[in-house]
């Protein structure tokens, strides 16, 4: 498994925007960085070369990392706490952000107008999908 950045290719500065960077020596996965540079690049292709979309996908990743990490911990009377929910809350808007930046957020409604609904407000429409 390969961990590079040398800060001229669109790998490397993906990494700077997701924050996984180290000054370590021989930098170990998990502990001094997160993503594989396969991983990145994959994700790098997916988004079409969009480096926005690409560091998005890999704060959201991060963010559902380190929310199923987090706990909030308060010991007595709010004596001593221990919040480690913050790390998530940062990788998700970091998520938001670059997908702003990137001209995609994309942004659902839900159409208020009731062509479905008979007269006696039973939904009539016709459901696609699994159950």
């Amino acid at each position: 498994m390969a961990y590079t950045n040398d800060g001229s290719s669109d790998l490397s500065t993906v990494r700077t925007l997701i924050y996984d960077i180290t000054d370590a020596a021989s930098p170990t996965r998990g502990s001094d960085y997160f993503f594989e540079d396969t991983e990145i690049e994959a994700i790098i292709d997916q988004n079409s070369a969009d480096l926005w979309l690409a560091a998005s996908d890999l704060c959201a990743s991060l963010a559902a990392k380190f929310a199923a990490e987090s706990i909030n911990l308060g010991l007595g009377k709010g004596d001593i706490k221990i919040d480690k929910t913050s790390r998530s809350k940062f990788y998700l808007g970091l998520a938001k952000n670059y997908r702003q930046q990137s001209g995609s957020d994309v942004v659902e409604f839900f159409d208020s107008v009731n062509s479905g609904v008979n007269s006696i407000g039973v939904d009539m429409s016709e459901y696609v999908g699994d159950f």
